[in-house]
C-alpha cells in the first residue's frame, strides 16, 4: 500500500484484509468484493466514511461515537447511514484510523479517531 494513500487497494496483498463476504455467502457475494477492491469503491467508501468521522468528531465537538450516533447525526436514511458507517470500521481500524475505546453505548462499541 503506498504511504500517500492509505485507502488505495490497489496493488496490495488482500489476503489480509477483513472479509467483504462470508464462508456461507453466495459465489456471488465473493466476485462482488473483489470487484469493489478492483474499481477503487471500497477506498472510497473508507475514505468518505473517514471524513464523515472526522466532521462529526471536528464539527460535531464530540470526543468519540458509535454508528448509531453518526447515523442519528447525518441527514437521509439513518438505517442506511449506520449501515455505511458499520461496515467500513474493521478497514479503518485495520489502517490505524480509528480505534475501540473500550466502551459499550446503546449496544455499540464506541470509537475515536487515533
Amino acid at each position: 500500500m503506498d504511504a500517500h494513500n492509505l485507502f488505495d487497494y490497489q496493488g496490495c496483498d488482500t489476503k489480509n484484509l477483513p472479509p467483504l463476504s462470508h464462508t456461507n455467502d453466495p459465489q456471488t457475494s465473493f466476485a462482488a468484493a473483489d470487484k469493489m477492491i478492483e474499481s477503487g469503491a471500497l477506498s472510497f467508501q473508507e475514505q468518505e466514511v473517514y471524513n464523515d468521522i472526522r466532521h462529526y468528531i471536528i464539527d460535531g465537538q464530540h470526543k468519540d461515537f458509535t454508528p448509531k450516533e453518526m447515523a442519528h447525526w447525518q441527514t437521509g436514511d439513518k438505517t442506511e447511514n449506520y449501515h455505511r458507517i458499520e461496515r467500513r470500521q474493521s478497514g479503518l481500524l485495520n489502517k490505524g484510523k480509528i480505534e475501540r475505546t473500550g466502551e459499550k453505548r446503546d449496544g455499540c462499541c464506541v470509537w475515536r479517531l487515533k
